[in-house]
């Protein structure tokens, strides 16, 4: 067949497999964005119509336990499917052509809230840096230009070097994400093992004027766990941890070996879970429930106290406080860094469906990276990184954009009852394996839906407005038509129906 009327654009992807094992897990860890969720934890519970009974570790722990039938979920279909592009594959050829263009909707609105995602990381890792450099006796106040600036540059280098060399980018966000973990090991290490006196004399030097250690934690007098209160925080969960397994998925055609093909997933998970929740509970160890629950809600004070800002005081050291304030802004590169890889592969995915133009899949000869994609990229986020900086305000509200790529999850897991049931009976797949993932297909949907639900229901807590909500519909809306119009413009002129992609698998 000639070339030019092939379904997809070329018989192979031509990337290479330079992700091994701990590359896979960390990719998947820099997805679940744990050092920002310790960081801005303190919002989320000032919004809250009640704090009583907002205990962290077991709100995490339940978050985990809603979150176990999507981890298999990933699990099993990263095995069956490895392509670049991950769940838009599984979910493309789940619906098949007919329902392509729902496809091409949620994928393209899933993407555009990625891309405002990181936007905001990369401005918020502005404002972490803003926050520890006076710990570190270092006075810095940024205009809102030279934020927007530094914010652009944390993602212009971080594009640079994924263009430069796939590997190179991936080693990138891996030592990013090794230094943070470092970094909160050790902060949790200093939080459990400082006498708790200590630890309350060296927060005071963080409590403003008018505030004490013994007044801030008199301040609560609720119980030390409410189901509904746990209840109530799963949006924040979802909005930081617990759904984002993508990354790994999303690369898997450039993974080397079973291993790290196979057990990527549930390793980021487990360790997501382990020290995000060690997290929480080293803050209530160090410094008591009632004190960190008044702190974190109290808007006067959770814009200085978080989890990082505490372990550097506590850690009487300046070597050690450096460390862990560097890491604390390194867990936002990496969010970055793993960006700057994972949506790069959906544009080049859809590009190799034809969806897109084929620019957007092209391989640079010298470097062997999408450097079209890689380009777009960056145009698109630094223009988002500007409009929040100057419409920051305005921005934050974005955050409840987070319920389409919960939709998304949600379609994806009805995806994977598909798969198990009705298509695809080639794969050598047991028919054990074949129950597991339908059940837990529907019950990630079903997880998804009742998320929903929460995001809808309380648009005052999680950013719902008519700015966030028509964003994201307008982004289903636009990628909906350009498959309509892609699809058009390829049978007109190659004669060929690009519909017919989603019948088959694509090739790696």
């Amino acid at each position: 067949m000639d070339k030019e009327c092939q379904v997809f654009i070329r018989e192979s992807t031509g990337l290479v497999r330079e992700a091994g094992f701990w590359d896979a897990v960390s990719i998947n860890i820099a997805n679940m964005s744990i050092g920002a969720a310790l960081a801005s934890i303190g919002f989320t519970l000032a919004a809250l119509p009640t704090v009583a009974g907002a205990n962290l570790v077991y709100a995490s722990l339940i978050a985990a336990l809603f979150a176990l039938p999507q981890v298999i979920v990933y699990s099993t279909l990263i095995r069956y499917i490895p392509r670049v592009g991950g769940d838009y594959v599984w979910l493309g050829r789940a619906l098949g052509p007919r329902l392509a263009w729902l496809t091409n909707g949620l994928v393209f609105g899933f993407i555009i809230e990625s891309l405002t995602y990181y936007a905001l990381i990369a401005f918020a890792a502005v404002f972490q840096l803003e926050s520890v450099l006076p710990i570190l006796g270092i006075n810095a106040s940024f205009t809102v230009i030279q934020e927007i600036i530094i914010g652009i540059a944390f993602f212009a280098v971080i594009v640079l070097v994924n263009i430069l060399g796939t590997k190179y980018g991936i080693r990138l966000m891996t030592a990013l994400t090794t230094i943070s973990l470092l970094g909160l090991i050790i902060a949790i290490i200093i939080l459990f093992t400082t006498p708790k006196s200590q630890i309350v004399s060296a927060i005071s030097t963080l409590l403003p004027s008018g505030y004490t250690y013994a007044k801030v934690a008199g301040s609560y007098s609720g119980p030390y766990f409410s189901l509904n209160t746990a209840l109530m925080l799963l949006p924040f969960f979802a909005i930081y941890v617990y759904p984002w397994l993508n990354a790994g998925p999303a690369i898997a055609s450039e993974i080397r070996g079973k291993n790290a093909l196979h057990w990527n997933v549930p390793m980021a998970f487990l360790f997501t879970l382990i020290f995000l929740t060690l997290g929480f509970e080293a803050m209530y160890y160090s410094l008591g429930f009632k004190f960190v629950t008044a702190a974190l809600s109290n808007p006067n004070l959770n814009g200085v106290i978080n989890f990082w800002t505490i372990a550097m005081v506590a850690s009487r050291n300046e070597v050690l406080s450096w460390f862990i304030g560097i890491s604390s802004v390194t867990w936002y590169l990496a969010v970055l860094a793993y960006g700057a890889i994972v949506v790069v592969r959906y544009w080049f995915a859809l590009a190799f469906d034809r969806v897109w133009p084929s620019a957007f899949a092209y391989l640079s000869p010298r470097f062997g990276t999408p450097i079209y994609a890689h380009l777009f990229d960056l145009a698109v986020t630094a223009i988002l990184i500007a409009a929040a900086g100057l419409l920051y305000n305005t921005f934050t509200a974005l955050y409840g954009a987070v319920v389409e790529a919960i939709i998304y999850y949600m379609a994806v897991g009805m995806a994977a009852v598909v798969i198990a049931t009705l298509r695809y009976s080639s794969f050598s797949m047991s028919n054990r394996s074949r129950v597991i993932l339908a059940v837990s297909g529907a019950l990630m949907a079903g997880v998804m839906a009742y998320l929903t639900y929460e995001f809808l229901a309380y648009p005052q807590i999680w950013g719902g407005n008519w700015l966030a909500y028509g964003v994201e519909l307008g982004a289903v809306i636009l990628g909906v038509i350009m498959y309509l119009v892609t699809r058009y413009v390829n049978l007109r002129r190659y004669g060929i129906d690009i519909s017919m992609a989603y019948a088959e698998i694509p090739p790696e």
